[in-house]
């Protein structure tokens, strides 16, 4: 059985991050806006968006690592929501060879703990619609869809998220 560890993210693990992130993107997104699009995402761009997230005030990604090798990463922040304040996941990535492992779920539990720690009671976040994987897994947390959609623009092409959340 591999050594599965959970910490959070240091300045250093900003270029793991990185990868991590883009083998995510590839796998759970590549058919939706085309590997294409993907491929022409600049690595150094996502590296240094880590950089600065790693730096500021905000709470740290949680990471989830295997035999001391980062698989996974939840980031969040606080967000004023339509009931009161609520924390929001903006990035929950887990590299495609670590999926269905229950290394996600291990990594949402505790992170989803830290929340009710800092006193949120109400989790969101904005799925890409067409993430299958990503839906269910939500689902099987118990998130819902809150029937709110926005569109956003990613190089030119449009981008359908719909927003789903969740009691802590």
């Amino acid at each position: 059985m591999p050594e599965v560890t959970l910490r959070m993210a240091r300045q250093q693990d900003a270029a793991a991050m990185t990868v991590l992130q883009r083998a995510s993107w590839l796998a759970a997104y590549g058919e939706i806006l085309g590997a294409d699009l993907l491929d022409n995402l600049s690595p150094s761009v996502h590296l240094q968006l880590w950089r600065r997230r790693l730096g500021s005030n905000d709470p740290r990604p949680m990471l989830v690592c295997v035999q001391g090798v980062v698989v996974g990463l939840l980031y969040w922040r606080h967000q004023d929501g339509e009931t009161g304040p609520e924390a929001h996941i903006r990035a929950f990535y887990l590299h495609p060879a670590h999926w269905r492992h229950g290394y996600g779920k291990r990594l949402w539990q505790a992170v989803a703990m830290q929340m009710r720690r800092a006193g949120y009671e109400r989790v969101s976040l904005w799925l890409l619609t067409g993430n299958l994987v990503g839906e269910g897994f939500y689902l099987r947390r118990g998130f819902q869809f809150d029937g709110v959609q926005r569109t956003l623009s990613q190089q030119g092409r449009p981008c359908l998220q719909q927003k789903m959340s969740r009691d802590l």
